[in-house]
């Protein structure tokens, strides 16, 4: 991170800390918290695990001059809770809980975040590479795919981290998404080169998943598995 990417950063978090009128928890998903990997420059997708600090964060927002959008293209599947900008052309996209359709933010993810910033009521935290992985790898936003092998080159990965995540996602409900990660990690390995340890056992489940789906769908139109 440069020191005026540092700077700019901090002065939004300030202004944003002095603007909210209750404490809130505030995790940096994707581009920002690359930043702070020394990958890119940050954008500011962030994420919150309660409707209250969602609340409390647009309402902040909204007083600093920030205003709600529509979502562009390569929003299909991520299902923004809201886009907010403001005149000078800063951009947070905002979430409540919930990131990319249905897949959770969980309290492993939380666990696995680093500080980065705190004053006021407002605490910035960053997602760990892993983390911000398996949310890249099923959005279809362009440079995601990029930003995948960016992390890949330069971060040494915990893929049991990665697998018990998306594992844990799957049990509690989010198996469709298995669909989305396998073939995203698939092309990410495709693209690069780069071993992918997790990948057989991923496609597996995702195989496993379209082959239940099947059978239910037959079982509901009253036919017979061949």
């Amino acid at each position: 991170m440069t020191i005026r990417e540092k700077r700019e950063m901090e002065g939004l978090m300030t202004r944003l800390s002095e603007s909210l009128e209750s404490p809130v928890d505030l995790y940096m998903i994707g581009g920002g918290s690359m930043m702070y990997l020394g990958r890119k420059l940050f954008t500011k997708d962030m994420v919150v695990t309660s409707r209250r600090e969602y609340d409390a964060i647009f309402g902040a927002l909204t007083r600093m001059g920030f205003r709600s959008v529509r979502p562009g293209d390569g929003y299909g599947r991520m299902n923004l809770s809201s886009i907010l900008e403001d005149d000078d052309g800063h951009r947070v996209d905002l979430f409540e809980s919930r990131v990319c359709g249905k897949l959770r933010f969980s309290e492993a993810m939380a666990g696995r975040s680093v500080e980065r910033f705190s004053k006021g009521g407002l605490r910035l935290c960053t997602c760990a590479p892993e983390d911000i992985l398996i949310f890249k790898s099923i959005t279809e936003r362009e440079g995601d795919a990029a930003d995948c092998e960016s992390i890949l080159r330069a971060t040494r990965i915990d893929w049991d981290a990665v697998l018990r995540e998306v594992t844990d996602q799957v049990e509690d409900g989010e198996d469709v998404r298995i669909t989305w990660i396998a073939d995203g990690f698939y092309a990410l390995a495709e693209r690069t080169g780069y071993e992918i340890p997790i990948l057989k056992k991923l496609l597996r489940m995702a195989d496993s998943f379209l082959e239940r789906w099947e059978r239910e769908l037959l079982e509901a139109s009253g036919d017979k598995p061949i």
